[in-house]
């Protein structure tokens, strides 16, 4: 789903600003000390990977490596999010440092209309073969019964298609699948617990659930649907 708004952050290091970047509204953009990057720290003290940012609905996701990452915002006040949290940014804007690093370092990030205007668009590049990746997401592929790959992907089709979100999504995907709304709640539910434990991961919701396989990982795909559906 493309964002409402235009993005753009600046990243800051000490006292410095290293550069402003609109967020891109159709691909994610990794923030670290790879190469491919978008927005590279290259600095030794600095995660390969610090966070990325991920476009979806009202605004952005970010997702954090390993690395804590504290959040000021108008929404939630000030928090800090333990790693591989993944927290919904919204319109405004939000301060996003790293308490544990070595160095003060700030993502200053500006949701609304226009807030990309006149900056170059952040983008990762292609990564170089045999770079050596210490720091990961929790993005690995889930290991999923061929029934539960089937009931996710019509249970979230809407993001698979990027349609408008059911009022009921486990009533519209029981239906589909001829099931009763228990049984899809319940394979769902087990999803998620399998998820959080296998990823160390704390998602809450059927939406937290559907936002992580579809849109994080892309452990759900448009191959995972019937074929009626595709």
């Amino acid at each position: 789903m493309e964002p409402l708004y235009d993005g753009r952050v600046s990243l800051k290091i000490d006292q410095t600003i290293r550069g402003t970047w609109a967020l891109p509204k159709h691909e994610m953009v990794g923030v670290g000390r790879l190469d491919e990057m978008g927005i590279h720290v290259p600095n030794s003290w600095a995660p390969s990977r610090l966070c990325r940012f991920i476009p979806y609905e009202m605004g952005w996701l970010v997702q954090l490596g390993r690395a804590q990452g504290r959040i000021d915002n108008k929404y939630l006040g000030a928090m800090v999010f333990p790693r591989r949290s993944v927290i919904a940014l919204q319109a405004g804007r939000t301060l996003l440092s790293f308490p544990e690093l070595d160095k003060q370092v700030r993502l200053v990030v500006v949701i609304g209309a226009g807030a990309s205007d006149g900056h170059s668009v952040a983008q990762d590049g292609a990564a170089h073969v045999g770079a050596v990746r210490r720091t990961s997401y929790a993005v690995d592929r889930v290991e999923l019964s061929p029934k539960q790959r089937r009931y996710a992907a019509v249970a979230f089709e809407h993001l698979l298609k990027r349609t408008a979100v059911p009022k009921n999504i486990v009533a519209v995907a029981a239906e589909k699948l001829g099931d009763s709304p228990g049984n899809v709640n319940m394979t769902l539910a087990r999803i998620r617990n399998e998820v959080n434990k296998e990823r160390w991961l704390n998602l809450e919701t059927t939406d937290h659930l559907g936002t992580y396989l579809v849109l994080l990982s892309r452990n759900i795909t448009w191959e995972d649907l019937p074929p009626e559906l595709q």
